[in-house]
């Protein structure tokens, strides 16, 4: 049985995103993936928020096969609870802890 890979994207947000309002902001997300990939496409992306860096920073993982979807919906988000923003793919890797470790380097 072949395990299913998985690809870390290191994401910045136009608009910064508050402590208290990560789950709120991570459930608004997964609601407007939703609408751009399409509910047949989504569980083939398989998002899910892995880690906030800081107030606008985040990695966000995906399937392998669902990555080049997973940019192109990002970017296709420009409302998040009624607030304008934008999303901007910093880089990708395979594991988390590379972006963990770029992300250390540049704060």
């Amino acid at each position: 049985m072949m395990r299913d890979k998985r690809r870390y994207i290191l994401v910045e947000s136009a608009e910064g995103i508050a402590g208290a309002e990560q789950d709120a902001f991570a459930e608004a997300l997964y609601g407007e993936l939703l609408k751009a990939v399409g509910e047949i496409n989504y569980p083939s992306v398989n998002p899910k928020i892995m880690k906030f860096v800081d107030g606008k920073r985040f990695i966000i993982r995906s399937s392998l096969s669902g990555q080049d979807t997973l940019v192109l919906a990002l970017s296709l988000i420009k409302s998040l609870n009624g607030k304008e923003t934008a999303f901007y793919t910093l880089k990708s890797s395979g594991t988390i802890k590379t972006l963990d470790d770029l992300t250390e380097n540049t704060v």
